[in-house]
């Protein structure tokens, strides 16, 4: 009877050899096999061999990787003579399995994989009371919801704390570098908090008429507009936000405030609705589409690309013509790293839009695809070069 009438498991005798259990026969059909090599007949998982099944999962998914992240140049194969097929087999299917369980498969695949990625920003913040207390919000929560006489989660869950004395004292919500969080306010407003920012509430905010809040980083607004009566008459109560010697006040609008300690200028860009820029002396008013930039009480008002400016509330990173310093800035925030330059400073400016939530690495290998900037990883240390 012809071999091939009876069935065999390529890969059970394969493991048999290693074993030396395998019997003449299997050894003899075995190197028929490898001669006419059909590759349909191997399946990892029908050996008894447990480990192979993670084995080959694992092995596909980064052999998908590398085809998806790398151009694969087409590899020319020679036909070994027949007396080294056996001992072959085993040899290359060994030595593979130890760099798959080494790393060097790794480094073959992809070697910018072997470096350790630096992730994105997370949902993520602190609220502190004025008695110093300090709570770690949740960051599987989308964000903090302040009533007049409660604290809680925007989806309804609450909150383990003292809640009625801490909404009618101070509180602050402050992200970390590599931080966001949305948080809605006593009134109805929504605020979107980015990296490195934080908002500050005086005592019954809900209750006062102007309602007041201090600014340090960047935040995007959606202003409710609230009525109250005063002396018999129904007034809009105003809402201001103040950043220094700096403000910017509200009557029912959506607007984005950039102001960070280490950027001289503040930047209120408007969506929806009229609000007024104040520095000093000086103060003016902006319409949808407009940026104010105060500094050293001075006023400037520009025509912007509102999408560029709320692309962080969005996901995004966006520009047009932007400098590297100024993406880099942003960059270092969100993904919590300090950014040095080696050499002279691109003077080159940049445009274009890439997700937030990509590693780090795909974000500067977007931008070194222009040409104009290169960069190197040091743990969390990102240099710039030209």
């Amino acid at each position: 009877m012809d071999q091939r009438d009876k069935t065999y498991s390529i890969p059970e005798i394969a493991f048999k050899w290693q074993q030396g259990t395998a019997t003449p026969e299997e050894k003899a059909f075995y190197e028929q096999w490898y001669a006419s090599f059909n590759d349909e007949e191997l399946d990892l998982r029908e050996t008894s061999y447990t480990g192979f099944d993670e084995l080959e999962k694992s092995l596909y998914a980064k052999i998908d990787i590398g085809i998806k992240e790398e151009k694969v140049k087409p590899l020319k194969s020679k036909l070994f003579p027949i007396w080294f097929t056996s001992a072959a087999a085993i040899l290359v299917f060994a030595i593979g399995f130890i760099a798959y369980q080494s790393g060097w498969f790794n480094m073959l695949i992809s070697p910018e994989k072997t470096k350790s990625e630096i992730l994105p920003g997370t949902n993520t913040a602190i609220l502190k009371l004025s008695n110093g207390k300090i709570l770690q919000l949740s960051n599987s929560k989308p964000g903090l919801k302040i009533n007049s006489a409660d604290l809680e989660y925007i989806d309804g869950s609450g909150i383990a704390l003292d809640k009625t004395s801490a909404v009618t004292k101070e509180m602050e919500i402050k992200t970390p570098n590599g931080g966001t969080y949305q948080v809605e306010l006593p009134d109805g407003t929504k605020v979107w908090l980015n990296a490195s920012s934080s908002i500050s509430l005086p005592a019954n905010f809900s209750s006062n008429f102007e309602r007041r809040l201090k600014l340090q980083g960047e935040a995007y607004f959606e202003v409710a507009k609230v009525n109250t009566a005063v002396n018999g008459i129904q007034k809009r109560r105003p809402f201001i936000i103040t950043v220094n010697n700096k403000s910017v006040e509200v009557l029912g609008t959506h607007f984005n405030i950039r102001a960070y300690n280490n950027e001289q200028s503040l930047k209120a860009t408007l969506l929806e609705g009229s609000v007024k820029v104040v520095d000093g002396n000086s103060a003016k008013k902006i319409v949808p589409g407009e940026q104010a930039t105060a500094v050293n009480g001075l006023i400037n008002i520009n025509k912007v690309d509102v999408d560029d400016v709320i692309a962080w509330k969005n996901g995004n990173f966006q520009f047009t013509n932007v400098g590297i310093e100024r993406i880099m800035q942003d960059i270092a925030r969100w993904y919590d790293v300090e950014v040095v330059y080696n050499g002279p400073v691109t003077k080159e400016s940049f445009g274009g839009a890439i997700s937030r939530n990509k590693p780090l690495q795909d974000v500067l290998s977007s931008l070194e695809e222009t040409g104009g900037v290169h960069f190197k990883i040091e743990g969390r240390r990102i240099i710039v070069m030209p």
